[in-house]
């Protein structure tokens, strides 16, 4: 598993982001290929080497044409999912757009979808974002985790006037990461810094094992008296040798005694819609003799104020309980299929030695023996049976 660390002593912003990741080992023109196929004009990227307090490192200045655009959540989505990426690429922007929005949202009392982002909303601020997920695409990246984050302190300038430190949107979407104040006497964490490490899932506090593959830095625009303004990451080659992966995930967990069968299996699959690893019912019952079930969510950290929040919008719980727990998973990935009888997607896990076990997705199988007229059963074997062109 390839796991990128983030050390951030002066904080985290979009462009200091994007040149450590071009000094880790992202080649520059790879970048700015996939992100001309967002379809946006009057732009470039510039790499080149400069220092801060004697540390050397990658600056990235992104130049843009002057604009008045104050785009949506939903517009920035849409162009986005309109564009020839990659579908990893799209998802993990289209998620870190997620977050902010949401963080927005609860700032001002507004849907995330009716969400006008002002900077975040200009060509600078999309191409740090998207070109964040093209970076981790580029790079293998698995897993993200980091250290406490500078904050910084004093004011900012922003759309809405001056704010103080943190922003109101970086506030919410660093809740319950390690943090530190006053570090400097500026923004040190951006709303889009912030942002990138929670719609990633960023974990804290884990103890992480595995050889150092490649080191980068990446330097900030400010020349700061207080700190080097600048940002280490590290990439990380873990569990090399083992059957499996070990990762950190979370439980959620609500008692639920006066919903209807109905409502619950919808907040179910809202709860896979976000995001979640899975999500089941258990019978039980609960004081006075109340049948009910107990809604189980298993996700991964970062998705956890998320998934919460979800619940209690679409539940009449009062309260969500959780915890972590550290899982073995084998590696997995998904490949389409072609068959006489149609296509279908199949999961593959590796063991150790390469040694695989596959399944045909349930949903495909039942879908072909509907349009063949056929049983499970049938279908399966025919399946199993015949040779099958990946």
């Amino acid at each position: 598993m390839k796991v990128l660390h983030y050390n951030c002593p002066a904080g985290i912003c979009g462009d200091m982001h994007l040149g450590a990741m071009i000094d880790l080992g992202v080649d520059p023109k790879a970048l700015v290929d996939e992100l001309n196929k967002l379809g946006l004009e009057g732009w470039e990227i510039n790499f080149h080497k400069d220092q801060r307090k004697g540390i050397s490192g990658t600056r990235c200045d992104v130049n843009y044409k002057d604009e008045h655009h104050h785009r949506t959540f939903a517009d920035i989505r849409d162009i986005i999912e309109s564009s020839s990426l990659d579908s990893a690429v799209k998802d993990d922007a289209i998620q870190v757009f997620r977050v902010l929005a949401e963080a927005e949202g609860a700032v001002h009392g507004k849907p995330a979808d009716k969400i006008h982002f002002h900077e975040v909303g200009a060509v600078d601020s999309i191409l740090d974002i998207v070109g964040a997920a093209v970076c981790w695409n580029l790079l293998g990246v698995e897993k993200i985790s980091a250290s406490t984050i500078e904050l910084g302190s004093g004011t900012v300038q922003c759309a809405h006037g001056k704010m103080p430190v943190p922003a109101p949107a970086t506030a919410k979407l660093v809740a319950e990461f390690p943090v530190s104040l006053g570090g400097t006497a500026k923004e040190a964490t951006t709303p889009t810094g912030a942002a990138l490490l929670a719609g990633k899932g960023c974990v804290f506090g884990e103890a992480l094992n595995g050889r150092s593959v490649a080191n980068g830095i990446g330097i900030g625009q400010r020349d700061d008296p207080s700190v080097a303004n600048v940002l280490y990451v590290t990439m990380l080659e873990t569990d090399t040798d083992s059957d499996s992966g070990n990762e950190q995930i979370i439980e959620l967990a609500t008692n639920l005694d006066d919903m209807t069968p109905e409502h619950i299996a919808f907040l179910a699959e809202l709860i896979m819609e976000a995001g979640a690893l899975d999500v089941w019912q258990t019978p039980a019952t609960f004081k006075k003799g109340r049948m009910g079930c107990v809604l189980t969510v298993l996700a991964d950290p970062g998705k956890r104020k998320e998934l919460t929040a979800l619940i209690f919008k679409h539940s009449t719980t009062l309260g969500i309980r959780w915890r972590e727990w550290n899982r073995n998973s084998l590696n997995r990935e998904s490949r389409e299929v072609k068959t006489p009888l149609g296509t279908v997607s199949e999961k593959i896990a590796t063991l150790k030695g390469g040694t695989t076990r596959s399944k045909v997705e349930f949903d495909d199988l039942a879908k072909l023996a509907r349009e063949n007229n056929l049983s499970l059963a049938e279908i399966e074997t025919l399946i199993r049976n015949q040779d099958v062109d990946s």
